[in-house]
């Protein structure tokens, strides 16, 4: 993994206006606030908190979907103003035009850059071998499984070329099987590609699994409360066998620490 800076999160702070009705006031919810970190170039960090610490926000200002109330946001050493071909976005649903045939997912940023479609046909049929599905290009999002339509959205990401992979809460909604297989794959394509990847979840299995660092944010507003080095490097192995590392054990523990609510005393 290099050492060179490849994205930068300098002091953001977000707040969101309510607005309020015609007998209230409007009100003002602090979301982030003087949150600062660097990525490095080829490394996979995870953010991870307690629902409502603006994990999502942050990585949509770092897309450029929504626009930062201070501090700034830049992608080497350029800030960032709007979304970019040097960022790919996943979703935590697939999102897939149900018209269009998987290829042709696949093909829809390069289609929206112009590229002759010959070529954009040969750059689909590249990535849905990356990611395993190559005999299915001609399949409708509902002819796939779950997992195959977020396998596609993963292709359509990086039909662009990113430097950067966000991804949202990517596997959230899938099976445990389904889930634990696509967290090797997602180790394998970045081993080959080697993207940067910022990765929001809620678990802190996966985050650990699939991480070099965790950002553990604290909530209202987020902040970053702590960065995580993980110590596993490397090919490793399945994530059953890792988690019975005591390193694995250790730091799953304080990420819990850290997170957790604390549980209010009976009266």
């Amino acid at each position: 993994m290099g050492a060179k800076i490849k994205l930068s999160v300098e002091d953001v702070s977000k707040t969101f206006r309510i607005r309020g009705g015609q007998n209230s006031e409007d009100t003002f919810l602090a979301v982030l606030r003087h949150v600062s970190f660097d990525v490095r170039e080829g490394e996979i960090v995870s953010l991870i908190g307690e629902s409502g610490c603006g994990k999502t926000t942050l990585l949509r200002i770092i897309q450029g979907l929504i626009r930062l109330d201070a501090g700034a946001v830049k992608v080497d050493g350029q800030t960032v103003t709007k979304p970019g071909p040097d960022r790919g976005f996943v979703f935590q649903q697939a999102s897939l035009l149900p018209w269009r045939s998987a290829r042709a997912n696949v093909e829809f940023g390069l289609e929206l850059q112009g590229v002759p479609a010959a070529s954009r046909r040969d750059q689909a049929q590249k990535l849905l071998r990356l990611v395993g599905l190559e005999t299915s290009g001609e399949q409708f999002p509902h002819q796939l499984s779950g997992g195959m339509q977020q396998r596609i959205g993963l292709a359509r990401a990086l039909a662009i070329d990113p430097s950067i992979l966000l991804m949202d809460e990517p596997f959230s909604a899938l099976d445990a099987q389904t889930r634990e297989e696509l967290q090797g794959e997602l180790l394998r394509i970045q081993r080959e590609t080697g993207k940067t990847i910022i990765f929001v979840t809620h678990d802190l299995d996966e985050a650990i699994y699939l991480s070099n660092r965790v950002f553990v944010l604290g909530a209202k507003p987020g902040r970053v409360k702590k960065i995580i080095d993980v110590p596993f490097t490397g090919i490793r192995p399945e994530l059953p066998e890792l988690r019975g590392d005591p390193r694995f054990q250790e730091i799953r523990a304080e990420m819990w620490n850290l997170i957790r609510k604390p549980v209010p005393l009976a009266a």
